[in-house]
């Protein structure tokens, strides 16, 4: 009997995150299982709190691959997608807990408008209020106020506001510049046709630089929100430490590469896009 491959590859990357890992896979696997054909693919970055062990003794239709050195959060992500068969690949951040159909809502919509390049879900904290997850392209001007706010989402400047898209309709369907990358659902045929994460950035904005490659090829970037989840957000780089340092390295590196003067002049049609009845 021939096996049916997978519909959805969700890949997922942890280091030391065993805690919120567990929450996710029994979102996947027991409490909110999506309907359709799906394998998952865990990349583990050498940790040490027993994430693969657990893993192995609970979840043995995981697929396992286990660094032998630290990589950057792309190149993980990159070499999750080498191993897997589904028509799309959900990159999924250890800290997300996905809800009822979730990811069965994103297969259909993404069926129906194949012409788009990466699809994100509405994110929710976790006392399911609406997380600032969509954003415009980072600017010079930006990055000064980013910087002077400490990263803060709760600042109430109105360059920062304008940033987060504060102002944003959430319940409607639409066209945005880039997301965090939380959870990102694309096909397999776009996600090699960007040729994935640039690995040049070891952690932070290699997410905002996948969505702006996107555009640049003609594959928008849509909010769909008709989808949600619960995204624990893991944040450190507010404090001024080493992944602060990351962060305004990677800053530089995306001006750099992408130029210092960001405009997305794309937007895509609303009447355009199709929804599942």
């Amino acid at each position: 009997m021939m096996i049916e491959k997978p519909q959805v590859s969700i890949v997922t990357v942890g280091m030391n995150h065993l805690t919120y890992l567990k929450d996710l896979l029994k979102s996947v696997f027991e409490t909110h299982t999506p309907t359709l054909r799906f394998e998952f693919i865990y990349v583990d970055n050498c940790s040490s709190d027993g994430s693969v062990q657990f893993i192995k003794e609970n979840y043995p239709q995981v697929i396992l691959i286990e660094n032998d050195t630290i990589r950057g959060f792309g190149e993980n992500n990159n070499r999750g997608v080498t191993k897997a068969s589904g028509k799309y690949i959900a990159i999924t951040n250890p800290d997300i807990v996905v809800l009822e159909k979730s990811i069965d809502k994103l297969f259909e919509f993404s069926e129906m408008n194949d012409e788009f390049g990466i699809v994100v879900p509405q994110l929710l904290n976790a006392d399911f209020s609406i997380q600032y997850s969509v954003r415009v392209f980072m600017t010079i001007k930006i990055l000064f106020w980013r910087l002077l706010t400490r990263g803060k989402d709760s600042t109430s400047n109105k360059v920062m506001n304008d940033y987060l898209l504060k102002n944003l309709d959430t319940n409607k369907i639409q066209s945005v510049d880039w997301a965090i990358g939380a959870f990102y659902f694309i096909s397999l045929e776009n996600y090699k046709k960007l040729k994935g994460f640039d690995e040049d950035y070891f952690l932070y904005l290699e997410d905002e630089d996948l969505c702006f490659r996107a555009w640049r090829n003609h594959l928008p970037v849509i909010y769909f929100p008709m989808s949600r989840m619960i995204h624990n957000h893991l944040r450190s780089s507010s404090k001024l430490s080493k992944t602060m340092y990351l962060h305004f390295k990677s800053m530089l590196l995306f001006f750099f590469k992408n130029g210092f003067f960001i405009k997305n002049n794309n937007r895509f049609e609303q009447t355009k896009i199709k929804t599942p009845s």
